[in-house]
């Protein structure tokens, strides 16, 4: 059965994607200024999204990331959906069609935004977009293979943190350790991680302390320090 509380987490997640009616616009305002409660509970997600648009904090949807991202995206709900038991993918929230589902715990911070009190609804910021270098934008970089027999390609985000890699490989050797590495224009190094090769391919996403404007190559090496992909980082 729904209630109030339904339509106010359908009405402000539609808000803040920016995707209200001129109808639902009057009842959201009326709602909203009738309770001074979820004036408040508004403004405070309004300023939890504004940072997930920067890419400061919590998960961006890529603008246009393509086959690889989506792969990496799979790999990860499915890590989230066996951390909270049997709580499912929640799909993003667009119109005409909404979603309100049970509030699942920090996994589901993931995936996008939760609000609500007694049900929640989950919708991702819009992807920010724009020249190399801008926050929480997917960058697609061209990798080149060093060594024959194995695939590499990646994307890089960059954050007020650091700089992601989302990052697939193939052809690695089964057991090896590969570091990947992000250089700086001085040839200061900046490890992201390391992965172990995989008879099967290999989805993930690692992280390096470095702005993304101080890096300017990405390397995957092995134990021996030989690169066996890299890539050059277009300047910021």
């Amino acid at each position: 059965m729904r209630t109030p509380d339904d339509r106010w987490a359908e009405l402000v997640a539609a808000a803040l994607a920016g995707e209200l009616t001129p109808a639902e616009s009057a009842e959201f305002e009326g709602l909203r200024r009738s309770d001074a409660a979820r004036a408040e509970e508004f403004a405070a997600l309004e300023g939890v999204a504004g940072r997930l648009r920067q890419g400061d904090l919590g998960w961006t949807t890529p603008r246009d990331a393509g086959d690889l991202f989506a792969r990496i995206e799979t790999s990860l709900d499915r890590g989230a959906s066996m951390a909270v038991g049997s709580a499912p993918r929640v799909p993003l929230a667009r119109r005409p069609r909404r979603w309100v589902v049970p509030l699942v715990g920090a996994a589901c911070l993931a995936a996008g935004l939760v609000i609500g009190a007694n049900g929640a609804s989950v919708f991702r910021a819009p992807a920010p977009s724009g020249p190399p270098g801008t926050l929480g934008a997917v960058e697609q970089i061209e990798v080149r293979d060093d060594i024959g027999g194995i695939d590499v390609s990646a994307d890089v985000v960059a954050h007020t943190w650091g700089t992601e890699a989302y990052l697939e490989a193939s052809g690695l050797d089964v057991g090896a350790t590969y570091e990947l590495v992000f250089v700086g224009e001085d040839g200061t190094e900046f490890s992201a991680g390391e992965v172990l090769g995989s008879a099967v391919p290999i989805v993930c996403r690692m992280n390096a302390a470095v702005l993304r404007g101080d890096a300017a190559r990405m390397e995957l090496r092995d134990t021996g320090d030989a690169v066996v992909a890299h890539a050059e980082l277009p300047a910021v």
